[in-house]
């Protein structure tokens, strides 16, 4: 078993990182596939692909507690649902994890990066001017990751396609830390919508999980230059 995270957000969400070192069978012993499902699965050649569509399909069922049929389906902006049960989700997974976290009251999301990734050379692509001015050159590999996987967390919380990183999603100033909180604001067609986010940094990756707040309808107030 190589579950190495799973914690609850909030009191109101669960969410688990799984590291994937089993081979593609262990997960299958587990889970039910509809046909379609298994039709998807034998056109998905890249084994690692696999491994990640197996292992995040796992991880929900773990979170659930059933080992019941999850028919775990992706709507029309690609964002996940679970079709057959009262449940709000969201998944992600890195080269070599796979994460989830799941609800049954709120909007969620989760992303899971590797320290890998460079993102100091697309950080004008996703952070706003105000953003830039205060990351600073102290952890700034790991900040600007955390940076990133906010804003994608806030962008599968939305749920909906056309969101621009930089203009349209901030991140309030924040102190780097093993692991910590984040608030996000998410400003588009005159609403804000405001989120609460945990960061975990780890040596072998970092992942941050949120929840959704209430909306709340601010025109003509917000300053959209940034937080």
């Amino acid at each position: 078993m190589s579950l190495i995270l799973q914690e609850n957000l909030l009191g109101v969400a669960d969410y688990g990182v799984w590291k994937m070192e089993e081979d593609p069978a262990y997960y299958l012993s587990a889970l039910i596939l509809s046909d379609w499902e298994k039709s998807y699965l034998d056109s998905i050649s890249h084994p690692k692909r696999k491994m990640s569509w197996l292992a995040s399909r796992y991880l929900v069922k773990h979170l659930m507690k059933t080992d019941e049929f999850v028919e775990l389906l992706i709507d029309v902006h690609g964002k996940p649902f679970v079709n057959n049960f009262p449940l709000q989700v969201s998944i992600s997974h890195s080269n070599n994890y796979a994460a989830a976290i799941i609800s049954k009251d709120y909007d969620v999301g989760i992303d899971i990066e590797e320290p890998h990734r460079n993102m100091e050379e697309i950080r004008e692509k996703f952070l706003s001017d105000p953003e830039l001015e205060v990351v600073g050159d102290q952890n700034r590999m790991q900040k600007l990751l955390v940076y990133w996987s906010a804003k994608e967390v806030m962008y599968k919380i939305w749920g909906k396609r056309k969101l621009e990183f930089r203009e349209d999603m901030f991140v309030r100033p924040f102190g780097l830390q093993q692991r910590g909180d984040l608030d996000g604001v998410l400003m588009k067609y005159g609403d804000v919508f405001r989120y609460h986010m945990h960061y975990i940094n780890r040596e072998a990756f970092t992942v941050v999980t949120g929840v959704g707040k209430e909306v709340e309808v601010i025109q003509n107030t917000v300053d959209t230059t940034g937080p």
